[in-house]
């Protein structure tokens, strides 16, 4: 019995034995096919991220193209090798005889230091980003750098970056009627059309913006103000534009309540023609209940013709500066008293006005823009100022009844190597003139210029007569490169 089942149980292994491999083959044989199937139905999955994930990225570079084409981002810098000699400073008076200017007895006409005075210099360096925000609304922000630091004593002075211009201007085309306005640190109105039709900005400032090397140290506005702005254009011919500021400029951090209007009106004629006329009103301070007031304000016209072969123009200005004259503010010798106790001063001098004439001529031409090749500049300038005299001040004041005048004379040669690049080689001749009356001289005693400082040969201040400042001769390289 034992020996028939092993018998049956052999026969059986080998009957079944078979079909379990045919069974196990069949088995084995299904499994590509369900992993296919699996596969067939994980493929639209996969197709369907794969889309999304284009899907994703199309949007993302559409965003990036938005942005890229929404977003302009520019580079300027100015930059110099720069030599003078002669008058240093834009303040300017006589100079006693026998003295070189270097005394400090002076203010601010001392001559520079010997005959070497040169440098490399970075005169501007800006970071410009501008944003289009909407359709007729845009942002811009620049920086820019200079030596300055902050205390003025720290040995180590380096560049440090401020902010230029940073502003929101919304601008909309009504066809014969445009309008725009902006919100911020703005471009002020008249300092920045003149610098656009001259085009002569890498060489040097106009000198409404740099008055005080002209008008003796004079200061009558900026390039940049923390403010508004608005402008109006009629039919393209006519565009009247003003801006209420604090008045101080870019660098300073106003919250007094002078400020300062500034206005424009320019026509343009014939393309490329520009008829301006312009001015400015601000209060600089306040001095007492009475209402008296110090007031800095021009007025003026410039003709202009701007077109890429040749930039020539003018500006003439009639600057007026109201102070008081003299007052307990400058001398205590004039302070009046309610009381003893009651210390409230009234300034009784009367209002001081002191009238300056500046003319600012210019030439700017680009042979480039007419023969290609030969990308020839050639510029010049001519600048005259004037400070009228006033008597509006005490006989022994040294200011009494003077009277100031400079002339500038400019030329350079230089080569634009692209529209990136250009440099130019150039010098300028300063004059300085400064007219009083001799018996005024004699009056203003051991104060005035007229008098040299002898005490080291035991004589004290001694009446010596003056001379006119010496000329300031300066020669430079300048270059401009933007990117």
């Amino acid at each position: 019995m034992k020996g028939v089942r092993i018998t049956i149980a052999a026969a059986i292994c080998l009957l079944l034995g078979p079909v379990s491999l045919s069974a196990q083959a069949v088995k084995t044989d299904d499994k590509p096919q369900k992993q296919q199937e699996e596969k067939g139905a994980a493929a639209p999955e996969a197709e369907k991220q794969k889309k999304e994930e284009k899907k994703d990225e199309k949007k993302i570079e559409e965003a990036i193209k938005e942005i890229y084409k929404r977003l302009d981002i520019g580079v300027k810098v100015y930059m110099d090798w720069f030599a003078q000699w002669g008058q240093k400073d834009g303040a300017f008076d006589r100079v006693a005889k026998g003295e070189n200017g270097m005394t400090s007895k002076s203010t601010a006409l001392s001559d520079i230091s010997g005959k070497n005075y040169n440098a490399f210099r970075i005169n501007r360096a800006y970071l410009d980003i501008r944003y289009k925000l909407l359709d007729w609304l845009s942002a811009r922000l620049t920086t820019d750098v200079d030596a300055a630091v902050t205390p003025a004593a720290d040995a180590n002075a380096a560049f440090h970056i401020y902010l230029k211009y940073a502003y929101l201007e919304g601008k909309k085309d009504f066809g014969p009627v445009q309008l725009s306005g902006a919100a911020g640190m703005i471009e002020t109105p008249v300092v920045g059309l003149t610098d656009k039709i001259s085009d002569y900005r890498w060489i040097s400032q106009n000198y409404i913006d740099q008055s005080k090397n002209i008008l003796s140290g004079q200061s009558l506005d900026n390039s940049a103000d923390l403010g508004v702005k608005a402008s109006i254009g009629l039919f393209k011919y006519v565009t009247l534009a003003a801006s209420f500021s604090n008045g101080g400029g870019y660098k300073k951090d106003e919250s007094n309540s002078y400020k300062a209007i500034t206005y424009l009106a320019s026509i343009t004629p014939v393309k490329d023609l520009y008829i301006n006329g312009f001015g400015r009103n601000e209060i600089t301070d306040k001095y007492d209940y009475t209402g008296k007031k110090a007031k800095r304000s021009y007025y003026g016209y410039g003709i202009a013709y701007s077109i890429p072969l040749i930039k020539i123009g003018f500006n003439h200005v009639f600057p007026v500066i109201q102070t008081v004259g003299a007052a307990s503010k400058f001398d205590s010798d004039w302070a009046l008293y309610y009381s003893a106790t009651d210390k409230r001063e009234i300034y009784v001098y009367p209002v001081q006005n002191r009238y300056y004439m500046l003319f600012d001529a210019w030439l700017n031409f680009n042979l480039g823009a007419l023969v290609e090749k030969a990308p020839l500049l050639v510029t010049g300038r001519f600048v005259y100022g004037h400070q009228r005299g006033t008597y509006q001040k005490m006989i022994t004041d040294p200011e009494c009844g003077k009277e100031r005048k400079s002339m500038l004379y400019a030329a350079g040669l230089g080569w634009q190597f692209s529209k990136n690049i250009r440099i130019l080689v150039g010098g300028e001749l300063q004059k300085y003139f400064v007219k009083k009356d001799r018996l005024l001289r004699y009056a203003e005693g051991a104060k005035g210029t007229d008098y040299y400082n002898a005490t080291a040969l035991g004589a004290g201040d001694i009446y010596a007569g003056s001379r006119n400042p010496h000329d300031s001769k300066r020669v430079y390289v300048k270059a401009e490169v933007s990117f």
